[in-house]
């Protein structure tokens, strides 16, 4: 029978190697290894070093034959616990523990857990199934292997969404983004619908209040206060009213054509007339015009509120207050030089099915649904060509500026005739209001400063010598320029979310092709397209315009 060099310490704790001079066998570590299994220690933490030691001891006892009879006793194995380590996010939105299984001691439990949690001021946001989940695979592991799960989350706040102001009754330009469909269910591209008009009483526009939004906390329990929402009222343009039962309703106080605002409707008076020739000569009308025919050569047509032309405008000239819609196209032609044959300014929206050798101008988006050739476009909001189905929709040759994104099915021409098109003008503008408020924040920390310095040489005096009066001032300052800097601060950073968001949603698309002859520009990148490419997005990455497929 082997010799036993092992044995476990009183406590049970510990493996202890003892081995007197007098043994007459020498111990390996592999006899080692299955006497740790003989004394019930094989998931023991193993001191590597130790047994190293006591094998290089008994090794030369046994070469110098001592024959004395004291044993070393070294102590080469250890029961441990699990241990458990809490680690959490430098935002402490997120926290982690790590479980290391267990020596041949206790396994970790689940009041173990919670009570790392709790020395780690983890508090909120602990999920019983991460807790669950861990408990059961830390069951599973070896000795001394580690597992690492996250057990608790914070929230980030869901800011309340600002007022929203819903129409209830469509504009001229949804009859040419929407034709009507017939009884077989087919779309006819010539039936636009009738034309918009609404009477005396009938609703407008919805108003959707303000939501508070709903606060975060981190895994700590610090509570994120959610923003909320900018709350917004009504304005009410002529012709309309707000509901005396419901305040959040529009009501038209009259018939006419409805002219959607950004926080209203208007209803004008409507001239309606089968065309615009040289036997009616120029309109110029205070509200909004209804021409059921078409505008020919050379008339000039201009109306405070919406004009909507149910034929052609060709080679004319065109300016409303509100938004313009032509249902059948925009016709010129391109005279001498560089100037073009018709003109079309819209402070409002701009829509047409067509637009050819024409100069557009509006104040929010310009939308067509078959083609824009040789035009130049220049809208605040958005550039769509294409129709609602995505099927057909080219913008080729002339230039193209919009505030925002350009959207089309084609962009350029199979024959590579030099097309601009310049995305996100609005930048300029944007970082302008960026530095203003940046601006305001330095003058306002200046001031802050100055008021700090006031109090310094407050403190300096004797305070019998004060006036209470003045340190009052003071005081009742610096509260009110530490707020608005707070404040300024806030709203900088706000600004500046919104633009980084903007920035990263701003585009040219083309759903189905982009020709090479493509002049390209977004923000101050540009990028020339010197072949073909199918379905892509032209956006800023990495500091740079790319062409990526979609």
């Amino acid at each position: 029978m082997a010799e036993l060099f092992l044995r476990i310490s009183e406590d049970g704790q510990s493996v202890l190697f003892a081995a007197s001079h007098a043994q007459e066998s020498v111990p390996t570590r592999e006899l080692l290894l299955e006497q740790l299994h003989s004394v019930g220690a094989e998931r023991f933490y193993l001191f590597e070093k130790a047994i190293d030691s006591a094998l290089a001891i008994t090794s030369q006892a046994a070469e110098l034959q001592s024959d004395g009879s004291d044993a070393e006793t070294i102590v080469i194995a250890e029961r441990r616990d699990a241990s458990l380590v809490v680690k959490a996010e430098p935002d402490f939105m997120r926290a982690s523990i790590t479980v290391t299984a267990p020596y041949g001691g206790k396994p970790a439990t689940g009041a173990d857990i919670l009570e790392a949690l709790k020395q780690n001021r983890i508090v909120k946001g602990i999920r019983k199934s991460q807790l669950h989940q861990l408990l059961e695979q830390a069951n599973r592991l070896c000795p001394g292997e580690k597992l690492t799960l996250p057990i608790a989350f914070g929230r980030l706040p869901e800011h309340g969404i600002d007022s929203r102001f819903d129409p209830l009754v469509d504009d001229a330009s949804h009859r040419i983004l929407k034709p009507q469909v017939t009884d077989d269910g087919k779309v006819d591209m010539l039936d636009l619908g009738e034309l918009i008009t609404v009477k005396a009483g009938q609703p407008l526009m919805k108003r959707i209040p303000a939501t508070d939004g709903v606060a975060g906390f981190t895994v700590q329990g610090k509570a994120l206060p959610a923003k909320p929402g900018k709350e917004s009222e009504f304005q009410p343009g002529d012709g309309t009213m707000v509901s005396e039962y419901d305040p959040n309703l529009l009501l038209a106080e009259k018939s006419g054509i409805p002219v959607r605002k950004p926080r209203g409707m208007q209803v004008d008076e409507a001239l309606t007339l089968k065309g615009v020739n040289v036997a009616t000569g120029h309109i110029d009308f205070d509200g909004s015009i209804l021409i059921t025919g078409d505008v020919t050569p050379g008339m000039r047509v201009s109306a405070s509120g919406n004009i909507t032309v149910s034929g052609f405008v060709e080679l004319a000239e065109l300016k409303a207050g509100g938004d313009i819609s032509i249902i059948k196209g925009i016709i010129g032609r391109k005279h001498d030089g560089s100037k073009l044959g018709c003109s079309i300014e819209a402070k409002g929206n701009v829509t047409s099915k067509f637009a050819q050798f024409a100069e557009i101008t509006c104040g929010q988006n310009a939308q067509f649904t078959l083609h824009v050739l040789h035009s130049v476009i220049r809208a605040e909001g958005e550039v769509i060509v294409m129709d609602q189905f995505k099927r057909q929709g080219t913008l080729s040759g002339g230039i193209t500026e919009a505030g925002y994104s350009i959207r089309v099915v084609n962009l350029g021409a199979l024959a590579g005739i030099p097309t601009v098109v310049n995305a996100f003008t609005k930048h300029e503008y944007l970082q302008h209001q960026l530095q203003a408020k940046h601006r305001e924040y330095q003058l306002e920390a200046q001031n802050v400063e100055k008021i700090r310095e006031a109090q310094l040489k407050l403190l300096k005096l004797p305070e019998h010598k004060r006036p209470a009066e003045l340190a009052e001032r003071i005081q009742h300052a610096a509260e009110q320029h530490k707020s608005q800097i707070s404040t300024l601060q806030t709203d900088y950073k706000q600004l500046r979310a919104e633009y980084e968001e903007l920035r990263s949603r701003v585009m040219i698309t083309a759903y189905n092709r982009i020709y090479s002859g493509v002049q390209s520009r977004l923000e101050k990148e540009n990028l020339l397209i010197t072949q073909e490419h199918g379905p892509s997005k032209l956006h800023i990455f990495e500091q740079a315009l790319q062409c990526t497929p979609l």
